[in-house]
């Protein structure tokens, strides 16, 4: 690992690997989700709930990739939240977790997609942010 944090690495979109000794690299040919959206209801409050019905809320997937759950410390948030709140960060218990687990990780965007005839393409829809998880091949 270079003198960078491993939220440093992460940058929404980038995808790094992490080996079996802990090393952290960026692989090139490997690409991940940077955007992921959740629907939103009239009122703009997501439908469903990340803490009750966990990767279920989403509306994409990607092939392949998993979200790492219970990291947030939101409020009522359990261990199927995979939401991250913007003033969280990837450290601490999230960041050893990644560090043990070799494989492929992205920080991705969330997103809320509101209901079609209130969508304003100028206003803001950002949800959060979670980590994606790929087993290497």
């Amino acid at each position: 690992m270079t003198d960078q944090t491993l939220n440093d690495q992460m940058e929404f979109g980038r995808v790094i690997q992490v080996h079996a000794d802990g090393t952290v690299t960026h692989p090139k040919g490997v690409y991940g989700p940077e955007v992921v959206y959740v629907e939103l209801d009239s009122d703009g409050q997501m439908i469903g709930s990340d803490s009750r019905d966990g990767t279920d809320v989403l509306v994409d997937r990607w092939d392949g990739w998993e979200y790492m759950q219970g990291y947030t410390g939101q409020y009522l948030s359990t261990s199927r939240s995979f939401i991250m709140h913007a003033s969280e960060y990837i450290g601490g218990r999230m960041e050893r977790d990644i560090l043990a687990r070799p494989g492929y990780y992205v920080a991705v965007v969330v997103d809320g997609l509101p209901p079609t005839e209130e969508f304003n393409p100028n206003e803001d829809y950002n949800v959060g942010w979670a980590v994606a998880y790929q087993r290497m091949p």
